[in-house]
């Protein structure tokens, strides 16, 4: 009986240690819901076309269908995207992305997930004119896009930003309202 309880006593100490472990290990924070309601005309589906342009300065267009969904008791947002060569009809890129308001920071950030295995987490903004802009470094620079919303279009601009501060569009798509 003392070998099980012994072995009880060492499991809640190697837990209760573990959970310690995790909490500083990771970020502990807030979000805000109130923030996120700023961004609620972003909730539904998207439909539209657009280009981008890689490293070969060459513009591939696309056809690109944006599903927003509000996530969490409106805490956070989900969006996927999924965008298809127009030249040909397959998939192009896929993302998903979590869009939350961290509190402790005062921003709103952006964990972008791509299908090719890359992700970023981005801080954004939301400015006076009430664009969406997020970026993330890069080398040589930056990544930045730019994204105004009415109730029924979705309008966004991606620009390479070197660090000299010359910008050079990299992306731009225009969407309407499907749902």
């Amino acid at each position: 009986m003392k070998t099980v309880k012994a072995v009880f006593i060492f499991i809640v100490v190697l837990y209760g240690a573990l959970i310690n472990h995790v909490a500083n290990a990771q970020e502990i924070g807030t979000l805000n819901k109130e923030a996120m309601t700023k961004l609620s005309n972003w909730i539904g589906e998207w439909k539209g076309e657009g280009w981008s342009m890689g490293e070969t300065q060459q513009k591939s267009e696309f056809r690109v269908v944006e599903n927003i969904q509000r996530k969490i008791e409106g805490m956070a947002i989900l969006a996927e995207g999924i965008g298809t060569n127009k030249s040909d009809g397959k998939v192009g890129f896929q993302s998903i992305g979590m869009i939350y308001y961290n509190n402790e920071k005062k921003r709103y950030e952006m964990k972008s997930l791509l299908a090719d295995g890359n992700m970023v987490l981005a801080s954004a903004q939301l400015n006076d004119k009430g664009q969406f802009i997020w970026g993330f470094d890069v080398p040589g620079g930056s990544i930045q896009y730019t994204t105004t919303l009415t109730e029924e279009t979705w309008h966004e601009v991606g620009e390479f930003v070197m660090a000299n501060g010359q910008a050079f569009t990299i992306l731009e798509m225009n969407l309407t309202r499907a749902k």
